[in-house]
């Protein structure tokens, strides 16, 4: 998939643009509901343009249901609200003027179903108390941004020329008062709408868990919020004044089982460490951290790095890859390493089998047969599962056959969230079933960003009356060809190279977005 964009800007930035809004009880310039509603739509389509929707469609009306439950509870009823699930790893919610709110997927994963309410609520009371067009400027400078704005909204403008006005002038922080009118209006919706009114506390829970895991840093969906700790002493004031049952806080330690060893020295990117069960080199083992499982409930050992074995000694030295999820943290001497069930190999057809780490990813093709030109292998590995419990199969990388002669003859790709299980080394390959075979043109082997061209190697003749769709790779069952699509090209030239021009991006895609390995196929 794409490569993950922060959405804090969207939400700072957004907000910021709005305080240049009048507050209603202001006489200069009062903001109509249908303003609001007209400049929030703008905001949500540029949001929606450099982001993707999470393509869980369940979680979606699961998120939408929780949502217009809560939302029946508004003072501001005139406001229509809509609720939206983003493909993001970050740890996030925030909204938007007019209405509409947003979580990121992996916040939404983490957390529980009163957790997942409380926050929608919070995020709710933000948009119905009009906590973010309510913070103006002096009255001389928000009447004349206020205009501005207005207009901008009214026309056709782009947003990003209201964002870059904005973006310079403003900086967005809500008050102590915002936030605890937020979080009594996110018990109240709560109980209005019969759900658990502690969800936003048992939220903040986690989120402090959360901080403490990153060195006091609060995630970005109370970055600019009064102190965790301070909003947790409130929330439990709020509920006990309310005669709420305060829910404890429990913690539970999970051990692992599957320890062998201790890390006893580290350089760069090898480790020696100590095993209590025999090793053979090629081995994969486990560098773990204690830390919190993915739901932020129990203490647990958590992966950490993927350690492959490449001597037996008095101790065992192994080539080491952290995990991208926790690439700030440093494997370092006293880790303890485990050696968790592996799944049983997928079957294939042949394996990539590694050349040194110096060979920039390429490994060496080993096939129970010849290779044809433009085959195409998923690359499979055992990595950990997303809620990281357990060690399954899954596709690290991709590749299509560029030259059968030779052993490193392919254009590969490799998965981003899988980059700690490079498909160099000893990935099992399965040759791709793809039901639009007959309409793939080839891949991508060049990327021209600043003249949005792509190089491709081409299986077919293309032609330059036809539209082409790139798309990245199928990298499970999962991944539809529409869902894939991340834009359209038009033949530039054949002029040595085979060019094509980009001509439209999808929802959320960039040119910046776009990698060797990608595919092309023509449009039918």
């Amino acid at each position: 998939m794409k490569p993950l964009r922060a959405l804090s800007r969207y939400s700072f930035t957004a907000l910021a643009v709005l305080i240049a809004l009048a507050a209603a009880s202001l006489p200069a310039r009062a903001v109509t509901v249908q303003e609001e509603i007209d400049l929030g739509k703008k905001i949500h389509a540029e949001i929606l343009k450099q982001n993707q929707l999470y393509p869980d469609e369940s979680a979606q009306k699961e998120m939408q249901q929780y949502g217009q439950n809560l939302a029946k509870g508004v003072k501001r009823t005139e406001i229509p609200y809509h609720f939206y699930i983003l493909k993001d790893n970050d740890f996030n919610a925030f909204s938007i003027p007019g209405g509409y709110v947003y979580f990121t997927d992996r916040l939404w994963r983490v957390l529980r179903k009163d957790e997942r309410i409380g926050v929608i609520g919070h995020e709710i009371t933000h948009v119905d108390r009009r906590h973010a067009i309510d913070m103006m400027l002096d009255q001389q400078r928000r009447q004349i941004w206020l205009s501005v704005l207005l207009a901008a909204a009214r026309a056709n403008n782009t947003w990003g020329n209201i964002a870059g006005m904005a973006e310079q002038m403003y900086t967005l922080k809500y008050s102590r008062a915002d936030e605890q009118q937020a979080d009594e209006g996110a018990v109240d919706l709560c109980q209005k709408a019969g759900y658990n009114p502690a969800g936003i506390l048992l939220a903040m829970y986690k989120i402090k868990r959360f901080e403490d895991e990153s060195g006091g840093a609060p995630p970005k969906i109370f970055s600019d919020h009064p102190p965790t700790k301070e909003r947790q002493q409130y929330i439990t004031s709020l509920l006990q004044s309310k005669g709420i049952p305060v829910p404890p806080e429990n913690v539970q330690e999970q051990p692992n089982p599957y320890r062998i060893g201790q890390v006893t020295s580290v350089n760069g990117n090898s480790i020696s460490f100590t095993s209590s069960k025999p090793l053979q080199p090629g081995n994969t083992v486990w560098v773990m951290r204690n830390g919190w499982d993915f739901y932020y409930e129990k203490r647990t050992p958590v992966p950490m790095a993927r350690a492959v074995v490449k001597s037996v000694g008095s101790t065992v030295n192994a080539d080491v890859w952290v995990i991208s999820s926790v690439q700030k943290a440093q494997v370092a001497k006293d880790m303890e390493v485990y050696d968790p069930p592996m799944p049983s190999p997928e079957r294939g057809i042949g394996t990539l089998r590694p050349i040194s780490r110096e060979a920039g990813g390429l490994g060496r093709l080993m096939l129970n047969a010849r290779p044809q030109r433009f085959e195409r292998f998923l690359a499979y590995q055992a990595v950990w599962n997303n809620d990281r419990t357990q060690l399954v199969n899954d596709s690290v990388g991709y590749l299509v056959i560029t030259n059968e002669s030779s052993e490193t003859g392919y254009q590969p790709i490799t998965r981003l969230k899988y980059s700690y299980a490079p498909m160099d080394q000893n990935s099992v390959l399965v040759k791709l079933d793809d039901p639009d075979q007959q309409r793939w043109v080839g891949p991508v082997i060049s990327i021209g960003k600043s003249s949005q061209a792509i190089e491709i190697m081409p299986s077919r003749q293309l032609s330059s009356g036809k539209t082409y769709e790139v798309l990245y790779p199928a990298w499970n069952k999962d991944d539809t060809y529409r869902k894939r699509v991340v834009g359209t090209a038009r033949l530039q030239s054949t002029d040595k190279k085979v060019v094509l021009k980009i001509t439209s991006f999808s929802s959320g895609w960039s040119m910046a977005d776009i990698q060797n390995g990608f595919d092309v196929y023509e449009v039918k």
